[in-house]
């Protein structure tokens, strides 16, 4: 009997594995393209532990995205629909006190945060709308931030830098911009 509960546990664990998403397993849509700020002098850290830029990531879009993508952030009354798709009904853009350097000198910008935006493309009057899940939104500023040349603005012995992402492919996000830039903290 412990033998058999203990091969379903293992199976189990097994099958759900894959099932797992990680931003390093997201793949952008075909013809994504980065535009980074190259006068930026500035550049955020993400270097102060393993899960720190998937933090970062996981605030961010549950600013910009609408409050049922973040159930857990809402008061325990709140009713949601069980979707994974959540309409962009505009812009939206929140500003987070993430770690910010200077470029040339390392040292910390107190007085400085990084602002990030999503942008949803225009779309027809009789169109659905622009639709996005939790992983697109966390897995594009991933792009943004933790890819480098063509496909974001990851510089080489720094970090991310400012830029934008505007989405490719044919789905409802495609011309969706993904912004991250610098702001003085008010």
């Amino acid at each position: 009997m412990y033998t058999t509960l203990l091969l379903s546990g293992l199976l189990s664990a097994a099958f759900a594995a894959p099932l797992v998403s990680r931003q390093s397993d997201f793949k952008a849509a075909e013809g994504t393209l980065a535009t980074c700020d190259a006068t930026s002098d500035k550049f955020l850290s993400l270097v102060m532990g393993p899960e720190q830029y998937d933090v970062i990531f996981d605030h961010a879009c549950a600013g910009v995205l609408p409050g049922c993508a973040y159930p857990e952030n809402l008061p325990e009354d709140t009713v949601c629909t069980q979707t994974i798709d959540y309409q962009l009904t505009g812009p939206k853009n929140i500003t987070l006190n993430a770690l910010v350097e200077d470029k040339a000198s390392h040292n910390k910008l107190s007085k400085w945060a990084a602002n990030f935006a999503v942008t949803p493309a225009e779309q027809p009057e009789d169109s659905a709308g622009v639709f996005i899940t939790r992983d697109e939104c966390k897995g594009y500023f991933y792009y943004l931030l933790m890819k480098s040349g063509e496909e974001g603005c990851w510089y080489e012995n720094l970090g991310p830098s400012a830029g934008s992402l505007t989405v490719g492919g044919s789905s409802s996000l495609k011309n969706t911009v993904f912004t991250v830039s610098f702001v003085e903290r008010k």
